[in-house]
């Protein structure tokens, strides 16, 4: 029962003072509470409830707590609290500054609103100093709560704590008794000296040697996590790269394979090509040679042929003159019959070549063919004209 009842006096004396852990945020609540409590002898407490981070970075990247090893979560979140214990010795120092007992507080928990409940139980705090709201969200006309921290505290803290709500300096309300605190505003306690830093218990020399190891420690098992996990970020990077440069190759022969087998699609296909070519010069060729045969052969032969034409023309016009001028001589006559025969004759084999030279050879020849066929018929009319009837049969052959 002493215990009991020194422990209540004991809370009696503390104001529990909830801040943030930016020094710069919760600065103004704390120095409203120096001017308001300071000068009571009270000690004030700076409470802070840590929400450990889900999200943990390593390397630059961020994890959830759930995908990392406990191992590498605990020490993580040791070295967070560490952090946050130095960001408080701010408020530590501006309470030695005006030469009020403080000591530090720092409760874990996933929620801000269940940690001060909670804190507040256990250590049964019965004055408790809270931010209403966001220094930037003040107003004078604001008489309650707004943020949504200071609502739920207000709600379900126990009716035996006594809450100052308060935003950027000033009293917004309060829950609970009323407190008379007009004494705390007389004029701060004079100067203690060093007996206002001995009076904070976390100055202790052991416990700083120990926080200090502790520290060291936590410090060393945090590098050895970080060589690690960037050993394995940097396997990981390499096996990523290995595989990309294989599938890279992997395109690279299919790309290779590809345009090998248009090239070889292209070069039959030019193959091809060329053999029909040739095919089509050489006909081209052959054609060519039959032609120009026929083109060095046809004129002579048509020369010739005109040239016997022409001898056989004077022949009979010679004939013709001879048999009118000689009448019934009839050697003459017998040998124009002869000549007659043979004209006939020459005339149709050279007739038939002719015509059989005009569907194989050039068609300029078949003009030469005709002209010379009708050349041919005009000396076959004019001989009959100058041959008398009764040789008619010594014509036929």
């Amino acid at each position: 029962m002493a215990n009991s009842a020194k422990r209540m006096a004991a809370a009696t004396e503390k104001v529990f003072v909830a801040l943030p852990a930016e020094f710069k945020v919760g600065q103004s609540m704390l120095s409203w509470v120096l001017s308001h409590f300071g000068g009571s002898g009270a000690t004030v407490v700076i409470t802070h409830v840590h929400v450990p981070p889900q999200m943990i970075p390593v390397m630059g990247v961020k994890f959830h707590s759930s995908k990392l090893s406990p191992e590498q979560v605990r020490l993580f979140r040791r070295i967070e609290l560490e952090k946050v214990n130095k960001q408080l010795d701010g408020y530590v120092h501006q309470c030695s500054k005006m030469k009020v007992k403080c000591e530090k507080l720092v409760f874990e928990k996933e929620d801000v609103v269940a940690g001060l409940v909670e804190l507040i139980d256990l250590h049964r705090v019965n004055r408790l100093v809270i931010s209403a709201a966001a220094d930037r969200q003040y107003s004078r006309k604001m008489d309650k709560p707004k943020s949504r921290t200071a609502t739920e505290i207000m709600r379900r803290a126990d009716s035996s704590c006594k809450i100052w709500f308060i935003c950027k300096g000033q009293l917004i309300c309060t829950r609970g008794k009323e407190v008379d605190t007009a004494a705390s505003v007389t004029p701060l306690l004079p100067d203690f000296g060093d007996q206002a830093l001995q009076l904070v218990p976390y100055q202790k020399e052991d416990n700083l040697q120990s926080e200090l190891g502790l520290y060291d420690e936590l410090k060393e098992a945090c590098i050895a996590a970080e060589n690690l996990m960037k050993r394995a970020l940097n396997e990981s990077s390499r096996r990523q790269k290995a595989d990309e440069e294989v599938v890279s190759a992997l395109q690279k022969a299919t790309e290779y394979r590809e345009l090998y087998l248009e090239e070889v699609r292209k070069r039959e296909e030019l193959e091809e090509a060329l053999a029909r070519a040739n095919r089509e010069i050489a006909q081209l060729r052959q054609a060519n040679h039959l032609s120009m045969d026929e083109q060095n052969t046809s004129p002579d032969e048509l020369q010739e042929a005109m040239s016997e034409e022409l001898t056989f023309e004077r022949r009979i016009i010679d004939m013709d003159d001879v048999l009118r001028t000689a009448g019934q001589d009839t050697e003459l006559q017998k040998e124009h019959v002869h000549i007659q025969i043979d004209l006939d004759t020459g005339g149709r084999e050279l007739q038939a070549r002719l015509s059989q030279r005009t569907h194989e050879g050039p068609s300029r020849c078949s003009g030469r063919v005709h002209v010379r066929g009708r050349r041919h018929q005009r000396l076959a009319r004019r001989k009959e004209r100058h041959v008398p009837r009764d040789w008619g049969a010594a014509r036929s052959p």
